[in-house]
């Protein structure tokens, strides 16, 4: 299979992709949201495959989980919880958004919407 030069390039990203959403996948399991994390470790396996639905799912899952995040913070604020428990999970969070903001970053590229259209398209066997 012949690959244009835009989708090589996105080959790369494929795997930075995946490796973000399985990341993503394994901080919600550290919440204790195993369905979001399920879901997570098929998009990334999914991606590593070149499947462009992962790809929006792996969107989806990034975005829904922010807010997700925020209430686990607020929760955990309104508590009263000790302050190194606060300070724990204030910098669990940052690195969780941070890994989200990424996620959907690497998500965006083009040459990895590119890498999935055509791995796509070579799966239902359409020729583009």
């Amino acid at each position: 299979m012949t690959l244009s030069e835009s989708a090589e390039k996105g080959r790369s990203a494929a795997s930075a992709a995946a490796f973000f959403c399985g990341t993503g996948a394994v901080l919600s399991l550290l919440t204790l949201n195993i369905p979001l994390a399920i879901i997570g470790f098929w998009a990334a396996n999914g991606i590593k495959k070149g499947n462009f639905a992962s790809r929006n799912i792996g969107v989806l899952l990034r975005i829904a989980d922010i807010p997700f995040m925020l209430i686990i913070w607020f929760a955990v604020k309104t508590a009263g919880a000790p302050e190194l428990l606060n300070t724990i999970i204030t910098a669990v969070m940052a690195v969780a958004a941070l890994i989200d903001i990424m996620t959907l970053i690497v998500l965006m590229n083009k040459n990895l919407k590119q890498y999935l259209r055509e791995m796509s398209g070579t799966e239902s066997g359409k020729d583009d």
